[in-house]
């Protein structure tokens, strides 16, 4: 299968490697002339639990140079996908299909305006990957990565487990679920109430135990989340905060998403994740006070820069 990722980050940078030495035809692209040509010379560095690190000469291109490809992974940030669907048309082969793995909402209805509902899936990746610098990833955290077909898609059960397949023989453990719509918020529930909160504090996500305030706030914005879903039709009858406690008990020495964005002066996906619990809120009748303020501390992070000091 003649696969294209765009987003040469953390997870797309993992993709890449792992399914270039599975054998499969795959090319990361990158809008960045100047780092596409640097990650090409010098290929990812790659480090995971089973085979620790290695140098994995994955190819790398600009939109132009990768399709058409029967696949089409998005792995960029929840803010680049935009400037990504853009790319999507010379990218996908005329009975292609486009993935979306990335955080929070909203990111579906972006690729959709590009190129249509019929030909997308989705799916959440529940692994705890790091880029420490361009083309240089840990894979800390292994789980699974689940993919479906989200509502307006018309992407068969047959074509489905094929692109399963190619993940599976890349070493990853995905899984196909016929409601992805409730992965898609299970994760969500989780990364209002995590990331933002870690980010702010500049914590890892172990640390939300010891600090009942901020555990306080993170499970006050994961209920929001959970009573939106609910108002919206969807069974989403986890327990917030068990679900919250695993997830920092089992990654507690990692640091979220967001807050390697925040350390790095990136902008970060509040709008997809806490936004999108906010707006969504307010359109179904469902009062977010606490998602409402995260996004508008994170938002103001992201305004203040020229302002700070220190």
């Amino acid at each position: 299968m003649k696969i294209a990722i765009i987003g040469p980050g953390a997870l797309g940078g993992l993709l890449g490697a792992l399914l270039f030495e599975a054998g499969e035809e795959v090319t990361l692209v990158d809008y960045l002339p100047e780092r596409a040509a640097r990650l090409k010379r010098q290929g990812l560095r790659v480090r995971t639990p089973a085979r620790g690190e290695r140098q994995i000469p994955v190819p790398i291109g600009l939109p132009g140079e990768a399709g058409p490809a029967a696949l089409v992974i998005v792995a960029v940030k929840a803010h680049q996908t935009q400037v990504a669907a853009l790319s999507l048309r010379p990218l996908l082969a005329e009975h292609g299909l486009v993935l979306s793995l990335q955080n929070g909402l909203g990111n579906l209805e972006t690729l959709a305006a590009a190129v249509g509902p019929q030909r997308l899936l989705v799916g959440v990746a529940m692994l705890g990957v790091t880029r420490t610098a361009a083309g240089e990833i840990i894979l800390a955290g292994e789980g699974p990565l689940i993919i479906g077909v989200p509502s307006g898609s018309q992407v068969s059960p047959e074509e489905l487990a094929r692109v399963a397949a190619a993940l599976r023989r890349a070493g990853l453990d995905c899984r196909e679920q016929p409601d992805i719509e409730l992965a898609l918020w299970e994760k969500l529930l989780v990364n209002v109430g995590l990331n933002p909160l870690t980010a702010l504090l500049r914590v890892p996500n172990g640390a939300l135990l010891h600090l009942p305030e901020a555990w306080e706030l993170a499970l006050a914005a994961a209920r929001e989340a959970q009573r939106v879903a609910r108002a919206a039709g969807l069974p989403l009858d986890l327990d917030p905060e068990e679900r919250l406690r695993q997830v920092c008990q089992a990654t507690a020495a990692n640091r979220s998403s967001m807050l390697q964005d925040v350390l790095a002066g990136r902008p970060t996906e509040i709008d997809a994740l806490n936004g999108q619990v906010a707006s969504r809120g307010q359109a179904l009748g469902v009062p977010t006070p606490v998602n409402r303020l995260l996004t508008q501390l994170l938002r103001s992070w992201g305004q203040a820069g020229q302002f700070r000091v220190g």
